[in-house]
This record gives structure tokens, sequence and C-alpha cells, in this order.
């Protein structure tokens, strides 16, 4: 028997975290609330959600705050946005952080249940896709086969073996990456990425493209989009002073990634 659903519900009014929190345990999800954006922010570092549900204005911390900071430590995470009336600010919201849906907090209890099986269900989904698609790629490299070290230093000058940019060293026959000398734990696919994005440095590269090299799989730019951000996001947790202010991956938003020349 799988484990119930978690969700983090947020939200300044009692009432409201009163209601849907007793709805949603009612519908048999595991349920945590918080009265702030601090406290949900605590809550994200403390423990693994798989849908969050936030109010979007709040005092202190807002629920674009709130949601950033999901998606900086949980990038999986489902996310449905209360609030009190839609405006095209938090569509434009919903575009960049990959957000679900939008409820009213006049939406009847139902519609309520509804949109959060459909958010869990879609995340869902995503993540099998996601898994699929690593370990058709995983298959395809290893059928492909990789040269030995030794049979790579007979076919090629000793020059393609390292890769520098900046103050980052790839290792490309060991599959290693270092940064001033402090050696990166990156997983195959990763360092795939990252050798892609080395190979261009200072050159947009499409999201396509990132994935066809990383993984072996061709496919259109906004499903490519999706299936490469959480492979950023853990580079960037690994290779950059502070993640949440990219210096070394930058975004060029909704084309592509670009390893920065200039990242000493």
């Amino acid at each position: 028997m799988s484990l119930p659903a978690e969700i983090l519900l947020v939200d300044d009014e009692v009432t409201i975290r009163l209601t849907l929190g007793a709805l949603l345990e009612r519908a048999g999800y595991g349920v945590t609330v918080a009265d702030s954006g601090e406290e949900a922010v605590t809550l994200l570092e403390r423990q693994a959600f798989d849908l969050l549900l936030v109010d979007m204005k709040m005092p202190g911390m807002d629920g674009v705050q709130v949601i950033a900071a999901a998606r900086a430590r949980q990038p999986d995470i489902a996310i449905i946005v209360l609030t009190g009336h839609g405006s095209l600010d938090t569509a434009i919201t919903g575009l960049h952080y990959h957000i679900f849906d939008y409820l009213l907090k006049t939406t009847a209890p139902t519609q309520v249940i509804e949109r959060v099986k459909a958010g869990l269900a879609a995340r869902d989904q995503e993540l099998r896709q996601r898994t699929l698609i690593n370990v058709v790629g995983a298959a395809m490299q290893e059928l492909r086969g990789a040269p030995s070290p030794q049979e790579a230093d007979l076919a090629a000058p000793s020059s393609a073996r390292s890769l520098m940019v900046g103050a980052l060293q790839l290792d490309t026959w060991r599959q290693e990456a270092t940064l001033a000398g402090r050696t990166l734990a990156l997983t195959p696919t990763e360092f795939r990425v990252l050798l892609c994005l080395a190979e261009h440095a200072g050159t947009m590269l499409p999201y396509a493209q990132l994935v066809r090299s990383a993984q072996g799989y061709d496919t259109g730019d906004l499903e490519a989009g999706e299936l490469i951000k959480p492979h950023i996001h853990h580079l960037r947790q690994k290779l950059e002073p502070d993640s949440s202010v990219p210096r070394y991956i930058l975004n060029v938003r909704g084309k592509g990634y670009m390893l920065s020349p200039m990242g000493e």
C-alpha cells in the first residue's frame, strides 16, 4: 500500500488552514500547515512534499517568494496557488515557476480536491517519464560503448582528455570535474550536461540540444526544458557559490542555458 501524498498548506488565514487542512485530510492526504512564508521555507528544508498549496498574498514573505524557495529546494514539487483574484502578474508567475493551477479561495471544496488530485497525477506522470528517459538514455549510451582510457589515448591526442573553462576543469575520460581544485560529485548525466555546456562556453545551447547530448533523446523544446531543468538545478547546487544567484550556468529564459566563460 502506497503512502499518502504529502501536502504543504501555507496561508496566514487561520480559517483557510483549518477548513482546507481538514478537507484534504478527509481525502486521505498527509497535511502540514504553515501560517507564514518563513515557516513554510523552514518546513521545506526539513521535509519532502509532493504538493504545495500556497496563498499568494501574505505579510512578510509572500507566495511568490515561497514558490521560488520551494522550486530551489524541491524542484519536483507540484504547486497550486490560492488567490483572492486572478491577475496578469500571477499568470506570468505561473509560467516562470511551472505552477500547475490557480484556485480562488471561494472555490468549491470538491473542485479543490479534484485539482489537487490532478496536480499530483501530473507530477507522478512527469517523474515516470523522466525516469524512463533516463533509463533509455543510459541504455543507449551503454549500447554505443565508450572507449577505455587506454584506447582513447591511442585514438586521440592527450589534449582531448581535458577541457578547461576558467577555474573549471573536466576530465572527459575519467568523467571527473573539478572547480578551483575542488572535485564535484556529479552523476553521469550531470557530467554530460556540464561537458556539453563547457564545450560551447559563452554560447547559449537550446534545451533540446542539451537533452540530446546528455541523454541521447530527441524532443521538442518545451518538453526538453522540463527534462533538463532538474539536472541544471542540481549542477548549480554543486557548482555555484550561491545557487539562487547563478554566476556560471546562466539561463536564457524560454530558450536554453549557457556556461559563462568568465566563471573563475
